[in-house]
């Protein structure tokens, strides 16, 4: 009988409180990191940034382990999530355009992310570009109309 690798805790963790393991995990997970991060935290107080650092550790450090990025970790998607919003008004239009953008270039990835996403910590790394993606796009949007 083939032992399993993860842990329960660690697998707890890495999909998001198991929103991973449902279908559409990676949207699931962006979603209610999305409300959560709307209605708990102010997206430029240093609270939020001392979260995403200990969300980015903890994804880097579980992500390890992983030998490709399956479909049940999510927990990068959560920490792409908080990069799309930081230093960004906090407003439910930022909100919903904000998590479009993040999961199309979260999905659709670009060719440097789809190459960045092969490395070891890519698994992590190819959200957060895609976090930072959709950030420029929402500061670019912004410019030209307030939302």
């Amino acid at each position: 009988m083939k032992k399993n690798k993860h842990s329960l805790w660690k697998k707890f963790i890495g999909s998001f409180f198991f929103l991973g393991k449902i279908k559409g995990g990676g949207t699931w997970s962006s979603i209610v990191t999305g409300t959560i991060l709307f209605f708990f935290l102010d997206w430029n107080s240093p609270c939020y940034f001392i979260i995403a650092v200990g969300v980015l550790l903890l994804s880097i450090l579980l992500s390890l382990e992983l030998s490709d990025d399956p479909s049940w970790f999510t927990l990068d998607e959560v920490i792409g999530t908080m990069v799309t919003f930081a230093f960004h008004n906090k407003d439910v239009s930022t909100l919903m355009i904000g998590l479009i953008l993040f999961r199309l270039f979260d999905i659709f990835k670009l060719p440097p992310i789809k190459k960045v996403e092969q490395s070891k910590i890519g698994i992590v790394l190819d959200d957060i570009i895609a976090g930072i993606l959709a950030s420029i796009f929402l500061f670019v949007i912004h410019s030209i109309k307030p939302l």
